[in-house]
């Protein structure tokens, strides 16, 4: 059973690190264009690819033997006492008909954006000043025209989100405040969502755990964990540091937070990419974000 679920998250996780170097540039790095440059040349190669595979190996591991076996039950064999006359209920609980597709993007009464994914049957609110956006619809389209948008790096990062898949790109966040684009980088929250599975969070967190070195060669593992959320909802996650060479020649040391989530049978990936150097500034951001994340009924 494992076998065959570990074969589909295998897929998924570079299914999701493919389709990222393929899709965007260097702006939106891991969600992002591949490096010009080998990494520092400080490193050894084949020492790094060593420590990553020990380190990933060690956790998946841990995680495995964390996942329960199931057990036989046994049947009673007394004869079963008769169950008394259910009372019916004085009233009908209200069930809720979400849509099975699309997605809405509004404000609430506190003026915090909220965005709502019918498909994962999920709701997060946006951290302040983000210019956010799903891939498509229309405020991608009015984000082209903002003044910022003119940036060069921001410019960059809005022509990357075009090419986008919006079934699997549910949503784009860019840091477009003025004085944080460090070393010429554009810090980026992004939700990925993937096709259905019946896999659990701990089998797709260790999966993604073994394969994010295969996928993304010179990444860093520097934490994986499986928490919950401060409501109880189950997460994982997994933090790395990589270096690339931007597309302006510039040397630069990356930092990625993801958040795993199990919702409705998918798997979603809630990413933060920042400079390791910038990353402090606004990390919490994305911890609110990921913390306050909520199930639909």
């Amino acid at each position: 059973m494992f076998t065959h679920q570990k074969k589909i998250l295998l897929l998924f996780a570079l299914l999701f690190f493919t389709v990222s170097v393929a899709c965007s540039t260097s702006s939106i790095p891991f969600i992002g264009g591949e490096p010009e440059a080998e990494a520092a040349p400080t490193v050894n190669p084949a020492d790094l690819e060593i420590m990553i595979a020990e380190a990933a190996a060690t956790k998946v591991a841990q995680t495995l033997e964390a996942i329960p076996t199931n057990t036989a039950t046994s049947i009673p064999t007394e004869t079963p006492v008769p169950s008394p006359t259910p009372i019916p209920p004085t009233s009908t609980p209200t069930e809720v008909d979400y849509p099975n597709t699309g997605s809405t993007f509004e404000e609430n009464d506190d003026g915090v954006m909220v965005y709502t994914d019918f498909v994962g049957a999920y709701t997060v609110n946006l951290p302040a000043k983000w210019l956010a956006m799903r891939p498509g619809e229309e405020e991608y389209t009015e984000a082209l025209t903002l003044l910022e948008a003119s940036v060069p790096e921001i410019e960059a990062s809005l022509q990357a989100i075009e090419s986008f898949d919006p079934d699997t790109f549910r949503l784009v966040a860019l840091d477009t405040r003025e004085g944080h684009y460090n070393g010429g980088f554009v810090s980026n929250i992004n939700l990925v969502l993937s096709e259905e599975t019946d896999a659990s969070l701990e089998e797709f967190f260790a999966a993604s755990v073994l394969g994010l070195p295969e996928s993304l060669p010179g990444v860093l593992i520097i934490s994986s964990d499986i928490t919950a959320t401060s409501s109880g909802v189950p997460v994982a996650f997994i933090a790395s540091e990589r270096d690339i060479v931007t597309d302006t020649g510039q040397d630069v040391r990356l930092y990625q937070k993801q958040a795993l989530f199990m919702v409705k049978n998918r798997s979603l990936i809630v990413s933060f990419t920042s400079t390791v150097d910038f990353k402090d500034q606004i990390l919490e951001d994305f911890d609110m974000m990921v913390d306050g994340f909520e199930r639909l009924n």
